[in-house]
């Protein structure tokens, strides 16, 4: 079992996504990918994850995005995270998306990524827990309070 601590990286955190809508908070976060060691080509892992649908989710009246792409161009899962203050706008819920995940996954890891995201959901739903996050003053605590709940698995 990977941490998220190892997937999710400080620097791979923007606390301050200043997007107008889902689509530029993603864009956003996949450029935190440049000059990763785990990441062997960054346009296709762009590629990889623009193409699909990444769809909005609303969790205790926050929106959540949790983009992703099954590619090569990565060696390990790679995960990157945003908060947006304002939230952006998503076509598919009312909500304006506060929180953007973004992941790049080897075809071998689907099991490890399936357990992150299952962890991302059980966050959204523990109201204290997200709430905590969304006023995360740094990435390093942004990190730490996703990995409270993960230790409970």
């Amino acid at each position: 079992m990977i941490p998220i601590s190892e997937i999710l990286l400080p620097g791979h955190v923007n606390l301050s996504l200043t997007g107008k809508d889902q689509a530029a908070g993603i864009d956003e976060l996949l450029v935190k990918f440049n000059g990763d060691p785990r990441v062997i080509n960054c346009d296709a892992l762009v590629q990889a994850v623009t193409e699909r649908n990444a769809p909005a989710i609303s969790c205790n009246g926050v929106g959540v995005c949790i983009a992703h792409g099954r590619t090569n161009a990565v060696q390990s899962l790679v995960m990157a995270a945003g908060r947006s203050e304002k939230g952006l706008v998503s076509p598919e819920i009312r909500e304006k998306v506060r929180l953007v995940f973004v992941a790049g996954i080897p075809s071998a890891f689907d099991s490890e990524y399936l357990r992150i995201v299952g962890s991302i959901a059980r966050f959204c739903r523990d109201k204290e827990l997200l709430d905590k996050v969304l006023k995360a003053p740094t990435p390093d605590d942004f990190i730490t309070l996703l990995s409270r709940q993960e230790v409970k698995l």
